[in-house]
């Protein structure tokens, strides 16, 4: 009885050691893989990550889901990612506020958004965000705007998606390099700012092209310059921040995705072949098109060297906005 009892409980524990190796060896993705959104449905960071994740879904035979997780200027939605499992089922997707948020938000970020997380894929946007302006205000460039907002008792407001995202920098920025009277306005997301702007609520905010390019060709917000190095191809000779007088300001916009820090180089490399084969999708390259947006997919080791460099950017406008010395 004693001989049967050992060779059982050997049997069960090569059964159990057999089904471990195996789950180890599951090929990824086995399950859901979920990419938080940190900021509110209905921007445009949602207009492309749905159907980002769909495609993905299709290409890695694993369920893509966005989940909306707002707050804090995208803090909370980052900060969750930040302590999910390094294992590739719980992405992050957002912009540059991923970094601006420790440099501007630095006793509300618990984490570092370099080191903390694992660069996916980026899609940089080489044109630069937009500076667009409530239909009825009486200016078509630069120069207008600073004459009328000078005439203005109050100034006007621009609207942004919480201290940190690229929207309030751009904002201060403006602020401080043209003299103009302005007041900046926290909203939720970008899309709640595009909302008032529509109704004449606020007067002006810096937005990826992605988001406004709708409103800009029914003409319900008029745009009036872009911040990248070059003019934007879509915005039909929108002259840049430099041509409009402002020779340092340059601000890129991007979408990225993060897994969480310490996530497995394979794994990575299995969901940046998923998104760049995404993206070669005609649908996925045509709404990126439309948008304004980069195609093509920033690989995982360049797209960190970007961060590193947008970080110390960012760092520089901190301090030449007093944030940090």
């Amino acid at each position: 009885m004693r001989r049967v009892a050992l060779v059982s409980a050997f049997v069960v524990t090569l059964i159990g050691l057999t089904m471990g190796a195996r789950n180890a060896d599951a090929a990824f993705p086995d399950r859901t893989i979920k990419i938080i959104v940190p900021f509110a449905p209905g921007g445009p960071i949602d207009a492309i990550a749905r159907p980002l994740a769909l495609a993905m879904q299709e290409i890695m035979g694993a369920t893509v889901v966005v989940e909306n997780r707002s707050g804090a200027g995208g803090i909370i939605g980052s900060e969750s990612v930040a302590s999910a499992a390094p294992d590739g089922y719980t992405l992050l997707m957002t912009t540059g506020s991923h970094i601006g948020n420790k440099l501007f938000n630095a006793a509300q970020v618990r984490y570092d958004p370099l080191t903390g997380f694992t660069p996916v894929a980026g899609l940089i946007e080489s044109s630069g965000i937009v500076l667009v302006a409530r239909k009825d205000i009486p200016a078509d460039s630069i120069a207008a705007l600073r004459s009328f907002a000078k005439t203005q008792p109050n100034g006007l407001t621009f609207g942004h998606a919480g201290i940190g995202n690229i929207s309030y920098v751009a904002g201060e920025l403006l602020k401080l390099q043209s003299g103009m009277p302005l007041s900046g306005i926290p909203y939720r997301g970008t899309a709640a700012v595009l909302s008032d702007l529509i109704t004449g609520q606020v007067d002006l905010c810096f937005v990826g092209i992605s988001g406004a390019r709708g409103y800009i060709d029914n003409k319900q917000i008029k745009v009036l310059a872009s911040t990248g190095a070059e003019r934007a191809p879509v915005l039909n000779g929108v002259p840049t921040m430099r041509e409009s007088g402002f020779p340092d300001f340059v601000v890129l916009g991007y979408i990225g995705l993060w897994a969480p820090g310490n996530t497995p180089k394979e794994v990575v490399a299995s969901l940046y072949d998923g998104v760049q084969k995404a993206l070669a999708r005609q649908s996925m390259r045509e709404l990126l098109l439309t948008f304004g947006q980069a195609t093509q997919a920033t690989p995982p080791e360049e797209f960190a060297r970007f961060l590193e460099r947008d970080f110390s950017t960012q760092q520089r406008w901190a301090r030449e906005l007093g944030v940090i010395k």
